[in-house]
């Protein structure tokens, strides 16, 4: 009798918590575990639109600190596109050929 009640009283417990997740603010929003969720929409907007703008290059992903604008430059294989404060960060300079 006392095992039925504790294992009620269990399911009882873990319903109520569900129900406080999926009934929360956020989630009736329709923003749960999304940026929407945590910060105001302008935040939002404006971290996407600087990162849309951001310059784009080409960086190799076998060996080389040269960043380059054309992914063909200097024979590389399977370079990789990133922006270019990624590539500064990362300790890349610019090519000679592509920024004269």
């Amino acid at each position: 009798m006392i095992q039925k009640r504790f294992v009620s009283l269990l399911l009882c417990a873990a319903l109520a918590l569900c129900l406080s997740v999926l009934c929360s603010p956020a989630v009736l929003a329709g923003g749960y575990g999304t940026a929407a969720a945590t910060q105001p929409a302008a935040a939002v907007q404006t971290i996407s639109t600087s990162q849309k703008t951001e310059q784009q290059v080409w960086i190799p992903t076998h060996g080389g600190k040269k960043y380059h604008s054309k992914s063909s430059c200097s024979g590389m294989k399977g370079p990789e596109k990133v922006s270019l404060s990624t590539a500064k960060q990362r300790g890349f300079t610019a090519c000679k050929k592509c920024y004269r």
